[in-house]
């Protein structure tokens, strides 16, 4: 039986699938004011790239280049950003106290911050915060993750072992 390679689409699942307890925890268990608590969604989308792209290729029998690892991680980040997105917009749409948790944690950390000349800045800030939470939720994703994703696959790529074909081609290409 032929061994077939994982593909991006069950890398990104198992991926976002930690993402998704990992943030359930979070807010369902009132750990959002911890700060400390967001590296370990760093860690899930390097470490998880990095565990990923190093299984393709040893499914790929190591004949591949670092362009091809690099490229399987950033397709995976990519599935798990457009499936993270619609996770996060479906969970404040139908848990808005959240949303509300999120921006009275984000106001109390800038007003501990704040000096007397400033509150009012603080104040214009959060209403814009709140009026522009959706583009800064999707946008906040999307970059984030983009930029996690990249270092994960960079990593993922350099330290999986690479036998790529004498002729310099893809396994995976026709001779012609």
């Amino acid at each position: 039986m032929e061994k077939k390679p994982i593909t991006n689409l069950n890398a990104a699942i198992v991926i976002f699938l930690l993402l998704v307890v990992f943030t359930l925890i979070i807010n369902l268990g009132g750990f959002q004011g911890n700060p400390k608590l967001s590296w370990i969604s760093y860690i899930i989308i390097i470490g998880g790239l990095m565990v990923f792209v190093n299984k393709y290729g040893k499914d790929m029998d190591n004949q591949v280049s670092f362009g091809n690892l690099f490229a399987f991680g950033f397709k995976t980040i990519a599935i798990v950003i457009i499936f993270f997105i619609a996770f996060s917009v479906l969970f404040y749409l139908l848990l808005p106290e959240y949303k509300v948790q999120m921006q009275d944690i984000a106001r109390q950390s800038a007003l501990q911050k704040a000096t007397p000349d400033n509150r009012e800045q603080i104040e214009k800030g959060m209403e814009m915060f709140t009026r522009f939470f959706w583009p800064f939720l999707i946008g906040g994703i999307l970059i984030s993750f983009a930029i996690l994703g990249a270092i994960g696959s960079l990593l993922g790529a350099a330290i999986t072992k690479k036998q790529p074909t004498r002729f310099g081609g893809s396994v995976n290409q026709i001779s012609q």
